[in-house]
């Protein structure tokens, strides 16, 4: 059974993994206000019983809190499930592709890196698996323990599959050069930082939970390497992208990658904030609220100003009227959906660690709703634009269902 029809008009573009990626990572957003509201004293995350004991009122919750774990689930549920279906159809398209001419240029073109969003968009599904187990499989997390190693498996196997894609993809350039930079005047090169950052992220989370210390240490291992990898792969993109789009102005096409690294600072804050955890429950490093506070403000002041940047581009050159109301239609688009997610997500983790539990702000006082506010109308205009761009760019495809032959 075909459950998405695509398009002849629209060829299949690597960045239709954004499609999937963005709808997992709206799903884990909605998880956060389970994560920040919900009390789990007994583990790192919510988990089954702590869910039921929330919604039956078996637990104490604030005025409004039940209401608000019963509709982050749902909305968690069904973005999970849109993922998967995006996930498949990629799949489908990918495979289809393959024997198209239109698919061995882009692999011999500076766009080959964009292939590097199937991986990125596969560490994103493990942690939705991860976390839509632990919440809704009752007892998963009485387990776990034989988890965390598969996860580093899986997150292992993702690794090498990146860096030999983005291997190919530098190598090809180091022997046989042809590095131009008008063909580079943007920032769509952050694709391989992104994916980079997503599995040291993936990595740190049995590092920041694993009660074996052994399995914390390896995991963390994993962590720093591809946070190192990340930091120096984003540092040759920045530089020599900024220069390319210094000299030849911004590509309009490619305009949604000025946003890409909010998604990859959101990524790499929680690598710290977990890894901070792993230190300090086996190697007893103490975490300094002083220092907590200072660094993730300065990422979350960070992401701010680059969504202020990239929206006044985005106004200067028409790319939000043509793409998002107009008739333009480009699956790069789909790039515009992570860095509403990842600014919900660090803004979370801002709001909580930075302001909350360091008793600044009250917990759910009327100044700790107002914030929440903030994140959630950011959350549903991302929601929304996931859905019109879904609706616009796979017009044909997500509401067509084939029987089957």
């Amino acid at each position: 059974m075909s459950l998405i029809k695509r398009d002849p008009a629209q060829p299949w573009h690597p960045a239709f993994w954004l499609a999937s990626l963005g709808a997992g990572g709206l799903s884990i957003s909605f998880f956060m206000y389970l994560m920040w509201m919900i009390p789990h004293p007994d583990h790192p995350m919510p988990v089954w019983s702590d869910l039921v004991l929330a919604v039956q009122g078996g637990a104490p919750l604030a005025p409004g809190v039940r209401s608000v774990a019963v509709l982050a689930t749902l909305f968690m549920v069904v973005l999970a499930l849109l993922h998967l279906v995006l996930l498949v159809w990629n799949f489908r398209e990918h495979q289809r592709a393959k024997l198209t001419e239109t698919y061995t240029k882009l692999k011999n073109s500076p766009a080959e890196v964009q292939f590097m969003a199937q991986p990125l968009t596969l560490a994103m599904t493990v942690n939705v698996c991860f976390a839509s187990g632990a919440l809704f499989v009752p007892g998963l997390w009485s387990v776990v323990e034989y988890l965390f190693p598969l996860a580093v498996v899986a997150f292992g196997v993702l690794g090498v599959w990146s860096l030999r894609l983005y291997g190919r993809y530098l190598a090809r350039y180091l022997a046989k050069g042809g590095f131009k930079p008008e063909e580079h005047n943007h920032l769509s090169g952050l694709m391989a930082v992104f994916t980079f950052s997503m599995l040291s992220v993936g990595f740190a989370a049995p590092a920041a939970m694993s009660h074996i210390k052994a399995i914390s240490a390896v995991a963390g291992t994993f962590s720093i390497l591809f946070m190192v990898i990340a930091v120096i792969v984003a540092f040759l993109v920045l530089a020599s992208g900024a220069q390319a789009m210094m000299q030849f102005g911004l590509q309009a096409q490619a305009t949604p990658s000025i946003w890409m690294m909010v998604p990859i600072l959101t990524l790499l804050g929680i690598e710290w904030v977990r890894m901070q955890h792993g230190l300090a429950h086996h190697f007893q490093t103490p975490i300094v609220p002083g220092v907590l506070f200072t660094t993730i403000t300065a990422i979350f002041m960070s992401q701010l100003l680059i969504l202020a940047i990239g929206y006044r581009v985005m106004i200067l050159n028409g790319y939000l009227k043509s793409h998002l109301v107009g008739d333009q239609r480009s699956p790069v688009s789909f790039g515009l959906i992570c860095p509403g997610v990842a600014i919900v997500v660090m803004g979370m983790f801002w709001w909580h660690l930075a302001w909350v539990k360091t008793g600044i702000v009250e917990p759910f006082s009327v100044v700790y709703w107002l914030g929440i506010l903030a994140l959630a109308i950011v959350q549903i205009m991302t929601v929304l634009a996931l859905l019109h761009l879904t609706s616009r760019l796979l017009s044909h495809k997500s509401v067509v269902i084939a029987s089957a032959q």
